[in-house]
C-alpha cells in the first residue's frame, strides 16, 4: 500500500510465480528432486521371470435332475428298513443315530418341514416306540411332492 501511496507501482508477476509463491506459503515447507533416469537393468540369462497364468474359470454344469419315482422309492426303502430295525431289536435301539439320518434325510429331501420327522424320537423318549413304526419319511416326501404341484 506504500507503494501504491507513493505512485509507484510493484512490477507484475507471472501466473506461474504467484500460484508457486501461494503454493509456498500454504506448505511452509518445499523439497524437490532433480530429474532421474534409472539406468537400464538386465537379468542373467539363467534368471527368468515366470507369471502364474490363472487357470481357466470352471463351466457351470445343470444339476442333475432325479425322477419323483425314485426319490420315492429310496424313501420307502429307508422307512421299510427303520421299521425292520424297530421290529427286529426294539424301539430303543440306536434311537439317537435314527433320528439324526431321519432328519437330516427329511431336511434335505423336504426342507424346513422336515423337523416333523423328530417326533419319532419324542415318541420313543415318550415310552410310545410302537408309533415309530410310522412311515414319517415317506409321508413326508408325498406332502412336499403334492403341495409342489
Amino acid at each position: 500500500m506504500a507503494d501504491e501511496d507513493a505512485g509507484r507501482s510493484r512490477p507484475r508477476e507471472n501466473a506461474r510465480e504467484r500460484g508457486r509463491r501461494d503454493r509456498d506459503d500454504e506448505t511452509g515447507f518445499r523439497f524437490s528432486l532433480p530429474p532421474m533416469v534409472l539406468p537400464e537393468m538386465k537379468l542373467p540369462e539363467r534368471i527368468r521371470l515366470v507369471f502364474p497364468v490363472p487357470d481357466p474359470p470352471e463351466k457351470v454344469s445343470r444339476p442333475t435332475r432325479v425322477r419323483v419315482s425314485w426319490v420315492l422309492l429310496a424313501v420307502v426303502l429307508a422307512d421299510a428298513l427303520d421299521a425292520a430295525l424297530i421290529l427286529a431289536a426294539g424301539p430303543e435301539t440306536l434311537v439317537w443315530a435314527r433320528a439324526a439320518v431321519g432328519v437330516l434325510a427329511a431336511g434335505v429331501l423336504v426342507g424346513g418341514p422336515g423337523l416333523l420327522y423328530a417326533w419319532e424320537l419324542l415318541a420313543i423318549l415318550g415310552a410310545l416306540g410302537s408309533l415309530s413304526l410310522a412311515p414319517t419319511l415317506t409321508v413326508l416326501v408325498l406332502a412336499r411332492i403334492v403341495l409342489s404341484q
